[in-house]
């Protein structure tokens, strides 16, 4: 035991070695009190349902917690409650999130990716709107969810970033975005001003010279039809999979373009009738692809922005992204005559798309833009007199 001589007029007191009881008894009453809290919010989380009775401060604390499956439940209650403060916190925590990665072993990437979905739902449902930063931070995980999310932007705020998208045309994500970019941007595509090239140049002359018309030239010695080529396309299907238990129904995004077809769903995109539309499902839910998705921005889809700009229907336009030819062979001197004029003139038809476009102002003069003509020739004779 220590003795210690106080100051004067003070108590004399001592110092032992060993707790007095008081502050032992603190001591194990403060970690039990402790252990109960755990342990009965634990069981509150455990048990949580859609009729959970919670408030905004309980939201709050599950939204900003490290749990997916708490902030799934924060923006499924924001969601149905219509709670604006809640939703409202959302797109900053998009913005800051470290999205987990599309692939890997990890078991925790599936919560992680299922607690986002929740927040874009929310998001998408009760129309809030979303900075342009957040809509950035998701786009490659969640193209769709960011298609129509920035949507609903005014072309002001959203053009950076989709100008920044047609020149992601890669990957499915990338293509996605792209296709739905230009489609926005085509409404007023002036301003705009895209990497093509490695050159800044304005969006009109990236599509043109990006376009392409194909042109297939039989040559023959009778008018019989020839042989075509066919391709077919295989479908993509996800199975079905049981509601994760303890969680709330999760709901995803997918695209889909009209093409002729009626379906059901949200307009993202509408460019003078070509639609794109988004459609909603349970995340658990299993799907098919066949006759699905959207377009790429490739030569076909190219063309349509071209016909767009020259106000006039895609079916009208003087050239198509794909052409057939036939030359019925007499010999050679013939054959490179009627060979060269179908070049000619199709080129011809290119370059005065190409001036209508300038003389509209959509084209700048020192912008040398021009759609490629890619000629194949098939020899459908026996023996080939051009060998």
């Amino acid at each position: 035991m220590n003795e210690q001589n106080p100051s004067k007029g003070s108590s004399r007191w001592l110092w032992s070695d060993t707790k007095p009881m008081w502050m032992m008894n603190r001591l194990w009453r403060v970690p039990l009190f402790l252990l109960v809290a755990v342990v009965a919010l634990s069981a509150q989380e455990a048990n949580v349902t859609s009729d959970t009775a919670v408030d905004q401060a309980t939201l709050h604390q599950w939204l900003h917690s490290s749990d997916p499956r708490l902030i799934a439940w924060a923006a499924d209650f924001a969601r149905r409650k219509h709670e604006a403060t809640i939703l409202g916190e959302m797109p900053e925590l998009l913005e800051h999130w470290a999205m987990p990665p599309d692939n890997g072993g990890d078991e925790a990437l599936p919560a992680q990716r299922r607690a986002v979905l929740s927040i874009l739902d929310a998001l998408i449902q009760e129309n809030v709107e979303v900075p342009i930063p957040a809509i950035e931070a998701v786009a490659r995980l969640f193209p769709s969810q960011a298609a129509i999310l920035i949507g609903r932007s005014p072309l002001s705020q959203s053009r950076r970033t989709l100008d920044d998208w047609t020149y992601g045309a890669t990957g499915t994500w990338g293509r996605t975005l792209a296709r739905i970019a230009s489609m926005m941007l085509a409404k007023d595509p002036r301003p705009s001003t895209v990497v093509w090239n490695r050159n800044l140049i304005g969006f009109v002359a990236s599509v043109v010279d990006a376009s392409e018309e194909d042109i297939e030239i039989s040559v023959r010695d009778t008018n019989l039809a020839g042989s075509g080529f066919g391709s077919g396309v295989g479908c993509g299907d996800s199975f079905g999979h049981k509601l994760t238990p303890g969680w709330p129904e999760v709901y995803t995004y997918g695209l889909d373009e009209a093409n002729n077809r009626k379906i059901s769903g949200q307009i993202v995109v509408d460019l003078a009738g070509d639609q794109i539309f988004s459609q909603r499902r349970k995340e658990n839910d299993g799907w098919g692809s066949c006759g699905g998705g959207v377009e790429a921005l490739d030569p076909a889809t190219r063309h349509r922005l071209i016909a767009y700009w020259l106000r006039v229907p895609e079916r009208d336009m003087s050239w198509q992204p794909t052409e057939s030819f036939t030359i019925r062979w007499t010999n050679k001197t013939a054959y490179e005559a009627q060979l060269g004029k179908i070049i000619e003139s199709e080129r011809r038809k290119l370059y005065d798309t190409v001036e209508t476009l300038r003389h509209q102002g959509l084209l700048k003069k020192e912008e040398l833009a021009m759609p490629h003509l890619e000629v194949m020739i098939r020899c459908d004779m026996t023996p080939c007199p051009l060998q």
